[in-house]
């Protein structure tokens, strides 16, 4: 059973709209022109352009972040413009305004409890509506009503969250003596993440060899410290999978690591 939604003011804002244009202050001068004592957190505006699945990355290792009662406003919509969805998702407290084309694969995964709705109330929207910018005149708006206190029951027609729009999960695939999953994402330092969580591990971490292309590590550190610089490391990064880095450099550029590659961590043969 879901708790009263009691938004606390914030909204948190991911996008691939980048900041050499002005698309990202036009989406917040729509938010403050509904409610001008939003506070608004950039999560990120580096999504590369229509990258669906790193937008869902992004969104789904910063939302837990922030305190219940959270708006978070994702835009990635290669569809814009088309009959995909846009909708309201309220999971564990916290409400997701996106477009339904898989920006909530990993929160649906993750959520205990879950809600919908379709954005269908047109008076809450910015008019005249752009067919190419839905983040400014139908995301924003909404985004910036719930926070300033509108119930999500509110923004339009309840939809099951089961028949919201998910991408593929990429498979992490576990043996006796071995686990296997692909770089879900690198990020701006070149540190290669996947979603191998700890508990995943088929053996002490210390003990492991961890394999990917021409790259052999031995052993699971805490920490980049834990080699010399210049030496890569694989470790279980802040969003709880294995990462590999190199210290103090850029380990996708000097392993020519790439998203899709698979991560093997295995026992060492005896």
């Amino acid at each position: 059973m879901h708790r009263p939604w009691r938004p606390n003011g914030i909204v948190t804002f991911a996008s691939d709209y980048g900041m050499e244009d002005n698309y990202v202050a036009q989406v917040k001068g729509a938010m403050l022109s509904r409610s001008r004592t939003l506070t608004i957190v950039d999560v990120t505006h580096s999504i590369p352009p229509q990258d669906v699945w790193e937008g869902a990355f992004q969104l789904a290792t910063a939302w837990s972040s922030f305190p219940p009662g959270t708006v978070h406003l994702a835009v990635v919509d290669p569809g814009v413009g088309t009959e995909r969805r846009a909708v309201a998702l309220l999971a564990d407290e916290h409400l997701f305004v996106l477009p339904d084309n898989g920006l909530a694969t990993l929160v649906l995964a993750e959520a205990r409890s879950l809600a919908a709705w379709m954005l269908d109330r047109d008076d809450l929207f910015r008019h005249p509506v752009s067919a190419t910018f839905h983040g400014r005149d139908l995301f924003g708006p909404v985004a910036a009503a719930l926070a300033a206190g509108l119930a999500p029951d509110q923004v339009g027609t309840p939809i099951d969250p089961a028949g919201l729009q998910r991408l593929p999960i990429p498979a992490v695939e576990r043996t006796a003596d071995s686990v296997r999953g692909p770089i879900v994402s690198i990020d701006r330092f070149g540190n290669a993440r996947t979603l191998i969580r700890r508990d995943q591990l088929p053996g002490a971490p210390h003990e492991l060899v961890v394999e990917c292309g021409p790259l052999r590590l031995a052993g699971i550190r805490r920490t980049f410290a834990d080699v010399a610089p210049g030496e890569p490391v694989a470790y279980i990064g802040s969003h709880g999978g294995l990462e590999i880095a190199v210290r103090d450099r850029n380990a996708a550029r000097t392993w020519q690591l790439h998203r899709g590659m698979i991560v093997e961590v295995r026992q060492p043969h005896r």
